[in-house]
């Protein structure tokens, strides 16, 4: 996959006044660590980032090309987006962490889950519950797929699709615990609704029906 490109400031300034300013200015604070080098605070312009990760095949997953502003020489490199913070009222984000990576060491990931095909009892009122979302994987940065797909054409009710069941590509290894729940198939939920309804609509015995507002 082609890497994005990332522009950041050194962050030096840690004042409140100073992120006050920033945010007003479209920028999210933020840290660069990992690969035993000293974490790096930095500025990053937020609609830069989600306008390349909307254009993108791997999301949020997408490797930067990170060019620091300002600070370290040794700055510059291969990142990943980590984890970002929002803020919990109005969910704008607040600021992202971003770890270096190397196209020759391994990485842990967590990649979206995508059911394919329609599950056989489906047809007789089967329903595909899906139990996990993102799947936890270890590959190299080069190989992180933009999503995991997993194949429900055989699955029956009662039965589960676990982690162990779950086919990847050649060089990716899936971290999560064998027994694991992916997705399970479960029978229909049939509530008589129409029969309650009908017998708590129909009249007592001595009672005439009329419409509101007439004497019986």
């Amino acid at each position: 996959m082609a890497n994005l490109k990332l522009d950041a400031n050194y962050r030096s300034d840690m004042s409140k006044s100073r992120i006050k300013k920033i945010r007003r200015d479209g920028y999210v604070t933020g840290s660069v660590f990992g690969r035993d080098s000293e974490p790096v605070s930095v500025e990053v312009m937020l609609k830069d980032i989600t306008d390349q990760i909307k254009h993108s095949e791997h999301g949020a997953m997408s490797l930067f090309d990170l060019k620091l502003h300002g600070g370290p020489k040794k700055g510059d490199g291969i990142v990943i987006i980590k984890e970002f913070f929002k803020d919990p009222l109005t969910r704008k984000v607040l600021n992202i962490q971003f770890q270096r990576v190397s196209m020759k060491e391994t990485i842990q990931v967590s990649i979206p889950i995508e059911l394919v095909g329609d599950a056989g009892d489906t047809k007789h009122g089967g329903i595909v519950v899906q139990v996990l979302n993102d799947l936890p994987i270890r590959c190299l940065p080069g190989h992180i797929p933009a999503r995991i797909e997993v194949d429900v054409t055989e699955l029956e009710i009662g039965n589960h699709i676990r982690a162990s069941d779950v086919v990847v590509p050649e060089g990716i290894e899936v971290t999560a615990g064998p027994e694991v729940l992916v997705c399970t198939c479960v029978p229909p939920h049939v509530v008589q609704v129409k029969e309650e309804a009908e017998e708590a609509a129909a009249p007592e015995a001595g009672e005439t029906e009329g419409k509101p507002g007439e004497e019986a």
